[in-house]
């Protein structure tokens, strides 16, 4: 329960702050949510986000039954009550009797297993202005594949989602289903001119920290240009870094430390004005 008011209070700083926010900075990608703060891949973390106006990154797996969830490991048991099995060896409905929550924090007992439908609600329902949301997709099948582009067009989120992480040859069928289906692919900078040539990918998930030079060739592509600084630790968690991509204009950032980025920029925003 202390964990859950200590959040609160870091939310409202942040959502006063976010009044602040310069137009040009970087849309935060949140990795897995607000996964610092509440659970990975449940909609408390995904909330968090859409409150604060950041974007976040979510991972999509299949049931047994064929209902596309939101979970990042195949098996049950790091994030879940259940037994040591896989999400593709129950249905739905198992799927929903299982807690999602409590082993993070005893606030958080009773949260479940999003659907990818109740996720995209939500964003929905509760997205403030532009925003960027980051589908890594883990496990599809064929028909799943056609049920994730129909619901991005249901819920008419086109220009705020792209999926990744697939091969190539789903990349492909996901763009024949619909064209406006975006792609996007982690792009490490000797592979660049090569991506730009295939000319498949919308977005640019860059994996090192871009120059501005590199952003705005991109950009004069007609690509959107992210920075993939995901996961834990002092080597993600560098404000040099997000300092120097702020910088360099890329549109958004996928991060575990999207709060203190934050506080980051504006600090560095205060500190320009004396």
């Amino acid at each position: 329960m202390m964990r859950l008011k200590s959040l609160m209070l870091v939310l409202l700083g942040l959502v006063f702050l976010s009044q602040f926010s310069l137009g040009a900075d970087p849309i935060l990608i949140a990795h897995r949510g607000m996964l610092r703060h509440a659970p990975e891949n449940t909609l408390p973390a995904f909330s968090v986000c859409l409150d604060l106006g950041i974007g976040f990154e979510l991972d999509i797996r299949t049931t047994k039954d064929g209902e596309l969830v939101v979970i990042h490991d195949d098996g049950l048991q790091r994030t879940t009550n259940g037994l040591e099995k896989s999400i593709r060896d129950i249905t739905w409905a198992e799927a929903q009797r299982l807690d999602a929550g409590g082993w993070f924090d005893p606030a958080f007992a009773g949260t479940r297993i999003p659907s990818l439908e109740q996720t995209l609600q939500l964003i929905k329902d509760r997205k403030k202005g532009e925003s960027i949301i980051a589908l890594n997709v883990k496990q599809l099948n064929p028909a799943g594949e056609k049920q994730l582009v129909d619901l991005v067009k249901k819920y008419d989120l086109f220009e705020d989602c792209f999926a990744f992480d697939q091969n190539a040859e789903m990349s492909k069928r996901l763009k024949q289903l619909n064209p406006r289906f975006r792609i996007g692919q982690n792009v490490n900078r000797k592979s660049i001119d090569k991506r730009l040539k295939e000319n498949v990918l919308d977005v640019f998930l860059l994996t090192f920290p871009p120059e501005k030079k590199e952003v705005d060739r991109l950009k004069q592509a007609g690509k959107q240009v992210l920075f993939n600084y995901a996961g834990p630790g002092a080597a993600r968690r560098n404000p040099a870094v997000w300092n120097q991509i702020r910088a360099a204009g890329v549109e958004g950032m996928l991060t575990d430390y999207s709060l203190e980025c934050r506080q980051v920029w504006r600090r560095a925003d205060h500190a320009s004005k004396k």
